[in-house]
C-alpha cells in the first residue's frame, strides 16, 4: 500500500510488468532458447565439509548450541568440467581425486536455474569421500542428490 502523498523515486513494479515479459505484441509467446549447448563445459564447485572450531561454536548463544549443526562448509575450488566426466560415480570418484587431491569430506556443488542476490545458486548434488591408502588416495561416492535431474547422469537412462 502507498502511503500517502509519496511520491515514486523509481518505477513500481507491478504484475502487467511480469505478464507481458516474455511475450511478443498481441499476446504470442516468446520462448526462451538457452546460449549453452549439450555438450559445452558445466561448472562445479567443490566445497569442503569441516568440523566447527570450538571458538567459533562459543559465539553462538546458549540457548541455540544444542540446535545448531556443528559443521563449517567452505567453498575448495571451482571447476569448469565437460558433462561426460559426471555420467556415473566411477568418473566423479576420479574427478575428485583429480582436481582436489586432498583427503577430507566434500559436496559437488552445482548451479541451477535459480538466481541468488549474486545472479548464481549453487546446489548440492552429490557428497565424497576421500581417504589416504597405502596405494594413493582413494575416493568414495557417498550420496547422490540431484544428479538424476541432469541429461549427463547414466543411470537416470536405465
Amino acid at each position: 500500500m502507498r502511503t500517502k502523498g509519496a511520491r515514486d523515486n523509481k518505477k513500481r513494479k507491478a504484475r502487467r510488468d511480469r505478464k507481458y515479459k516474455y511475450r511478443y505484441k498481441r499476446g504470442k509467446f516468446q520462448p526462451y532458447f538457452p546460449k549453452r549447448n549439450r555438450n559445452d563445459p558445466v561448472k562445479i564447485w567443490w566445497w569442503s565439509i569441516e568440523p566447527m572450531s570450538k571458538d567459533a561454536y562459543k559465539r553462538f548463544p546458549p540457548h541455540l548450541r544444542a540446535i545448531i549443526r556443528k559443521t563449517v562448509f567452505k567453498k575448495s575450488i571451482r571447476v569448469d568440467v565437460m558433462p561426460i566426466k559426471l555420467s556415473n560415480k566411477r568418473e566423479i570418484e576420479e574427478l575428485a581425486i583429480e582436481t582436489l587431491g586432498t583427503t577430507g569430506y566434500f559436496y559437488l556443488m552445482m548451479f541451477c536455474k535459480r538466481k541468488n542476490q549474486f545472479g548464481v545458486s549453487p546446489v548440492k548434488t552429490a557428497s565424497v569421500r576421500i581417504i589416504e591408502t597405502p596405494e594413493g588416495l582413494r575416493a568414495k561416492f557417498l550420496q547422490n542428490f540431484r544428479l538424476y535431474r541432469y541429461w549427463f547422469w547414466e543411470e537416470r537412462r536405465k
